[in-house]
């Protein structure tokens, strides 16, 4: 687990210092690029590295969940869970809007400012392709298919669902990531079933590309 964590540590904290080295002003990152290309490159340098260390060392992909031999389930399995998903997150929301009605003054505006805050502002090519393809891919290759096997195999299941979960929230930069914490459980769920990357994969996928939708649905009809 310590490689694991080593491993996932050295990322985090290069992505960071050039967080820091950007927001001070130390380098200067191209306008034209997404804000987050900076850290989506450290992810990828990253993976390409380990994947060739597996390589070198003979290690099988598949230990990391990077198999397709079971393709066929994945895509049924993420199908179904996919539908589940989207009906949770509609129950939560119904549950939020009764939240804002009984505890706030202005329950509408309250509601419609957490829709705003949950949904992509972003809709540019290249912010489309960095949070709905780029991030799911390398995100579950690193918290389910590094991370998860080590610490199940040290903690336990359950823990190793929760502790990852916590990990994958805390890595946004979200204030409160709840909804960051409840999609790490659905993928890490979701992997711990299929025991391949490919189920994760695409939820990860359907639920960013959902908060997409919602950005460019909701202020187009005037929801929002």
């Amino acid at each position: 687990m310590l490689g694991a964590v080593g491993w996932l540590g050295s990322m985090l904290g290069v992505q960071w210092l050039l967080y820091t080295a950007v927001e001070r002003e130390w380098i200067t990152a191209p306008t034209s690029l997404p804000s987050f290309a900076l850290h989506a490159l450290v992810m990828l340098v990253w993976s390409i590295a380990l994947l060739g260390w597996c390589l070198s060392k003979r290690k099988p992909l598949w230990a990391l969940g990077i198999s397709a031999k079971r393709v066929t389930g994945d895509l049924l399995f993420a199908l179904v869970a996919g539908l589940v998903m989207g009906a949770l997150y509609l129950v939560a929301g119904g549950a939020v809007r009764l939240y804002f009605e009984w505890f706030s003054d202005a329950p509408q505006e309250a509601f419609l400012q957490f829709l705003r805050d949950t949904m992509f502002k972003d809709l540019s090519l290249g912010h489309l392709l960095g949070v709905v393809l780029l991030y799911p891919i390398l995100e579950e290759l690193w918290y389910r298919g590094v991370l998860y096997g080590p610490m199940r195999r040290e903690l336990g299941r359950t823990p190793a669902i929760l502790f990852t979960s916590v990990f994958f929230a805390l890595a946004h930069s979200s204030a409160f990531p709840i909804n960051q914490f409840f999609g790490g459980l659905v993928f890490v769920i979701a992997y711990e079933y299929r025991r391949t990357l490919v189920a994760p994969i695409l939820l990860h996928i359907a639920g960013n590309g959902s908060l997409a939708v919602m950005g460019w649905l909701l202020p187009k009809y005037g929801l929002v």
